[in-house]
């Protein structure tokens, strides 16, 4: 589910809130909205299964974030990434401020200060023109390549955009580190 919001007072598309993964995370390119650099502190931390192997954030960092009428603190990580989204909000986030997300319904909800249920409705069209980036959109062959399934292909008449390329032979057991650099 994708929703416009704010950090700090910049206004940001494609917030994106996802009940299933384990930590926020914000691209790079975000840290252009005059987003305090000093705040910004080292991490140790290894991101597993993003580009299907092990990543290095760059930092991290905690910021304000605002989604309608939502305000919360939330610390994400930075990578150095094309993501297609600018803020990727994870399940302890939805926890902590007890939101009920709704994937089906494209809505979550809420309980505000005053006890009252609030409805946020996600954005039907998040995305304009080409801004998907392949980074996200390769699940299947990134799935198929850590369990080394081979593709199937469903037809010999299939042309070359519609097969799969060979999965190229990678070490899966160099365990990256984040002080290689």
């Amino acid at each position: 589910m994708y929703y416009t919001g704010y950090i700090r007072s910049s206004k940001v598309s494609r917030i994106q809130v996802d009940p299933g993964s384990a930590l926020s995370i914000m691209p790079r390119r975000v840290l252009h909205l005059g987003i305090p650099t000093h705040r910004l502190s080292a991490t140790q931390t290894i991101i597993y299964g993003f580009k299907a192997n092990g990543t290095c954030p760059m930092e991290k960092i905690k910021l304000r974030c605002q989604i309608g009428d939502l305000r919360s603190e939330v610390t994400c990580y930075v990578i150095d990434a094309d993501t297609s989204y600018s803020l990727l909000l994870r399940q302890p986030w939805i926890h902590r401020n007890s939101i009920i997300p709704s994937t089906l319904h494209q809505v979550m909800k809420y309980t505000d200060e005053d006890g009252e249920v609030r409805t946020l409705i996600a954005e039907k069209h998040p995305f304009k023109g080409v801004e998907i980036y392949f980074t996200d959109s390769s699940s299947t062959k990134i799935l198929s390549r850590l369990l080394r399934i081979p593709v199937k292909k469903t037809s010999t008449l299939a042309t070359k955009a519609d097969t799969e390329p060979e999965p190229e032979e990678e070490s899966l057991g160099n365990k990256p580190s984040c002080n290689e650099h």
